[in-house]
């Protein structure tokens, strides 16, 4: 038993050591370092090494199947924080302003919902898990 044990230890072994066991390793840091409320498309394209039109399309057949929720957010033209998050069918507020900003004195810290930079990006749909 212990040297079934040995053997299955070094084919294991070998696996991680392998291009396969890189690739899996990369895959797992993307799941773990993805937050399921900001799922990108970038996220996506890197996971399955697919280009960005491919990897949209499944977001957005994802979107049609009840997966995914698409969003929208704004974020501020100076310190790229992001501002707001909506659904992506809820417009912004035409005038928005930037708490950080702010605290840090800058001269504009209010900014019409054009001077932002507008980032599509998708929600994991939970409540149908639930």
């Amino acid at each position: 038993k212990l040297k079934y044990q040995m053997l299955l230890l070094k084919f294991f072994q070998t696996i991680d050591d392998s291009f396969i066991g890189k690739l899996v390793e990369k895959r797992l840091n993307i799941i773990g370092n993805t937050d399921p409320s900001r799922i990108y498309v970038e996220n996506i394209r890197s996971f399955y090494n697919f280009t960005t039109p491919i990897a949209r399309s499944l977001c957005e057949m994802a979107v049609n199947q009840n997966l995914f929720e698409k969003m929208h957010s704004i974020d501020c033209p100076e310190c790229g924080k992001p501002l707001l998050s909506r659904s992506y069918n809820e417009d912004f507020p035409e005038f928005i302003e930037c708490d950080i900003c702010q605290l840090l004195e800058k001269d504009k810290y209010e900014f019409t919902k054009d001077e932002c930079k507008e980032t599509i990006f998708y929600k994991l749909n939970v409540e149908d898990y639930e």
